[in-house]
């Protein structure tokens, strides 16, 4: 005798075996599976029947896990897109907003020339910090495992918080900076290191993502 219980549960057991292994998109998966039986069974259909023809509808495990990696493919490559985006307008906004802030503050200050120009230098330097990575992303190793270039990147941004108590906390003490002075110290001690992080974690994603987007296109070619 036909037991649809038991029938769902060895088409769960052949999803996971199949590579399905997050719970949502499973889960998803057996609603839709469930309401189309119950939708065939109002019309007339057995159990059994609309089991079949349910599953059938859904398309097999390996079809089924390859239209998920698909569909995770598409939505890691578009939070990607969303995120360099957002690097390059980070990379050309921040300098022009503090850039305007130290033309603006400088004669308040009593900014001298050469301190005005330093910090721009500054500024500009985290710019092309950011962006040697994303350009020179040829020169870095191709990592494709994703939690080891998380790790990567992770351990790379620690420093950084660090650093800044360092600066803070025991180096300006010991000065006795003008606002001019400090000002210079600041940026080149705050925005560059934050340049370098950028560009090395964006130039380690983009050397792993250029390398498994490589296949596509050759393929596409042919």
């Amino acid at each position: 005798m036909f037991d649809l219980e038991q029938s769902i549960a060895d088409w769960r057991r052949q999803m996971l075996a199949a590579g399905i292994k997050t719970p949502v998109p499973l889960e998803e998966l057996e609603i839709h599976l469930r309401e189309d039986i119950a939708q065939q069974m109002k019309t007339g259909s057995n159990q059994q029947d609309a089991f079949t023809s349910a599953v059938q509808k859904l398309g097999s495990a390996h079809t089924v896990q390859t239209e998920f990696m698909k569909v995770d493919k598409t939505h890691s490559a578009l939070k990607w897109k969303l995120m360099e985006i957002g690097l390059t307008l980070a990379t050309i906004l921040v300098p022009l907003l503090f850039g305007g802030i130290v033309l603006k503050r400088a004669s308040f200050i009593d900014m001298t020339v050469a301190e005005e120009l330093s910090s721009l230098a500054a500024l500009a330097a985290f710019s092309l910090l950011a962006w040697s990575g994303r350009l020179g992303h040829r020169l870095l190793p191709v990592i494709q495992n994703k939690r080891i270039r998380d790790a990567i990147r992770f351990s790379c941004c620690v420093p950084l918080p660090l650093w800044w108590i360092v600066f803070l906390n025991f180096i300006v003490p010991r000065h006795d900076f003008t606002m001019g002075e400090f000002l210079v110290a600041f940026t080149w001690a705050f925005f560059t290191p934050v340049g370098a992080c950028i560009g090395l974690n964006w130039g380690i994603e983009t050397a792993a993502r250029k390398e498994i987007e490589r296949p596509d296109v050759s393929a596409s070619q042919s």
